[in-house]
């Protein structure tokens, strides 16, 4: 696990650009590069810079990365509690009137199905890049301190419909789904997130009391924080 923490911000930034560019290039002869997105305003002062990133990466590895949303609520995604829609506002039309990606890279569940996880596994059956926010009770996707999904031992996304948080309605990921990805970015941004960073670093502190831990199971973790 490589951790930075600096309470500058810009260097923050520098910092993930470059881990982010170098995974890309990593995974650059693939044919799909699946890339999961979480929504907070604290990430925004990384999303804004997508633009800027992406005119880095080559033509060709830019038509294979795709977007997903592995946390997102069972609403329309024009509502204001869409993921979606607050990163298509925030970056994704961007990338898109740009040129640099195109609709058909951002993949959405349907859920006018009944079984829309089902549906929504077919179209994505494996991450390779997580971006992970982190909120003040350690939940990641929408797996929730000490929920029965933490026990969950399928490879596949769930529905959730008890959410702690509105709406309670909810797709998200499995742990061995999460598991398996190779490269998990997380972020524990201002003051509100230091108790969770210090149960994150507890090793005493077990996966149902900080669902957040789960990353450390993947190949690569890359952590930043403005906690020092």
């Amino acid at each position: 696990m490589k951790t930075t923490t600096n309470q500058n911000h810009k260097i923050l930034k520098q910092q993930f650009k470059y881990e982010f560019l170098n995974t890309i290039q990593k995974l650059k002869n693939q044919n799909k590069i699946v890339l999961w997105l979480s929504w907070w305003s604290s990430l925004n002062i990384f999303y804004t810079d997508f633009v800027n990133i992406f005119s880095e990466i080559d033509l060709e590895t830019r038509t294979k990365i795709y977007f997903c949303f592995l946390d997102e609520r069972v609403v329309d995604f024009e509502d204001d509690d869409s993921n979606y829609k607050q990163l298509k506002n925030l970056f994704l039309n961007k990338l898109i009137e740009k040129w640099y990606i195109n609709q058909s890279q951002i993949l959405l569940p349907d859920f006018s199905l009944t079984e829309y996880e089902t549906d929504y596994f077919n179209q994505v059956k494996h991450i390779d890049i997580w971006l992970f926010w982190v909120w003040p009770d350690c939940h990641t996707c929408s797996l929730f301190p000490n929920h029965a999904l933490l026990s969950d031992t399928t490879y596949w996304y769930l529905k959730i419909s008890d959410s702690p948080k509105p709406p309670s309605d909810r797709i998200t990921i499995s742990v061995n789904m999460l598991h398996d990805t190779k490269y998990a970015f997380a972020f524990f941004m201002w003051e509100s997130k230091i108790e969770a960073y210090k149960k994150f670093m507890n090793e005493k502190i077990s996966v149902y009391d900080c669902p957040i831990k789960l990353i450390k199971k993947c190949e690569n973790v890359f952590v930043f924080s403005d906690i020092t």
